[in-house]
């Protein structure tokens, strides 16, 4: 499994990202186009850099200046025109509506009434979507990061001279390890914050795995090394983990008490739930309410279990789960692309249509989920 570590030691910001991943090797050239067919004309330009007497890769995004201000509504169409993958446009919207919100508390306003103010967002909309479709080129399947690093001193923004971190900066790095530096300038940026808040699947003080590739990208300012490195590695597959079962006996519940609890206990950080329907003492109708949870989000599951239930007890008890290697993948069919699960076992590769991906192409065709799906026996991966 394909890994990036994220070393921000030095910090962090769209551009940065986007030459660390330049300098492992990512051509832009082809979101250059897709930016071009949806009538956004945009150059990455990427040039060798040299900071502290190492090299690296820099980035300048070049456009049209006359860009108008623009707002979450006029964001979302631009990237709804972009060809580009559907988990890749879902999270370039989520990244947006995330910007939005942290925005909108920041100016005490609705997120919809946010302006986006580096040139049109056209600076932001590139990182941001730059970035998804980079970790997904390279065949990124998770990332890591090293703690961030807090900073202090003063900006300039439109509204004034402010502390740093930027107030939006701050928002973003909420429940982020962070560590104290000698930093007096911004070294992490909204947008490096919002990368590192949406990309990052978890935090650790090193790379671990197979070292497979190395990049920098350094920033505009230039104050020492500025300068983002990127790691590449190949984790090696762990062929069990443990996680938690939580299962409870009920017969109090309404159904629609059940659905509710389902609703809770998946959102509370749950990895399954199910009902098992039975017969319970005095020949009451009811069953067994189970919950696998992973170790880290185990005491929240376990409270959510309690207060949508009110049942009286819980049993607990860890088991060892083994896995498939599995990731996602864009399958192609005559009905057009689904978003699928590409499965390994025993060196053969099998491909499983999302259901959410064939309940979009089911509405689009007339055609059921299940005639689509016995229709599609020999799914073949996009290249």
């Amino acid at each position: 499994m394909k890994t990036l570590y994220i070393d921000c030691e030095f910090g962090i910001s769209g551009d940065m990202f986007l030459a660390a991943l330049a300098d492992l090797g990512l051509d832009f050239s082809k979101l250059e186009k897709i930016f071009e067919e949806a009538g956004l004309k945009a150059t990455i330009e990427v040039k060798e850099e040299q900071r502290c007497g190492v090299g690296g890769r820099q980035v300048d995004i070049i456009y049209n200046q006359n860009q108008p201000l623009r707002t979450l509504k006029d964001i979302l169409p631009l990237v709804q025109n972009l060809k580009i993958q559907e988990n890749i446009f879902h999270k370039v919207v989520q990244a947006f509506k995330q910007l939005a919100r942290v925005e909108g508390r920041v100016h005490n306003i609705h997120p919809d009434k946010v302006h986006f103010h580096e040139i049109g967002a056209m600076d932001t909309l590139v990182d941001i979507v730059g970035a998804f479709w980079g970790l997904h080129e390279l065949g990124i399947e998770k990332v890591y990061s090293s703690p961030v690093p807090w900073f202090r001193g003063k900006i300039n923004c439109a509204h004034g001279k402010i502390s740093l971190p930027a107030p939006a900066t701050t928002l973003l790095l909420l429940d982020k390890p962070v560590q104290d530096s000698d930093f007096d300038w911004e070294i992490i940026t909204p947008t490096g914050a919002l990368i590192i808040d949406q990309v990052v699947d978890e935090f650790k003080p090193g790379p671990c795995g197979i070292l497979r590739g190395t990049g920098i990208g350094f920033g505009k300012t230039r104050k020492g090394f500025n300068g983002l490195r990127v790691y590449l590695l190949e984790e090696e597959i762990t062929p069990a983990d443990e996680v938690y079962v939580l299962e409870s006996n009920v017969d109090h519940l309404t159904g629609e008490e059940l659905g509710l609890f389902f609703d809770q206990v998946l959102a509370s950080g749950a990895l399954d739930v199910i009902y098992l329907p039975g017969v319970m003492k005095k020949n009451r109708p009811g069953g067994m309410l189970q919950v696998l949870s992973p170790p880290e989000h185990l005491h929240t599951v376990e409270d959510i279990f309690f207060k949508h239930s009110l049942t009286l007890g819980l049993r607990i008890r860890k088991v060892q789960r083994v896995m498939l290697p599995r990731q996602e993948s864009t399958a192609r069919t005559k009905w057009g692309d689904v978003q699928a699960k590409k499965i390994t076992w025993k060196n053969n590769q099998f491909l499983r249509p999302e259901n959410e991906s064939l309940k979009k192409l089911a509405q689009k065709t007339g055609l059921s989920v299940v005639e689509l799906r016995l229709l599609m026996q020999d799914l073949q991966e996009i290249d």
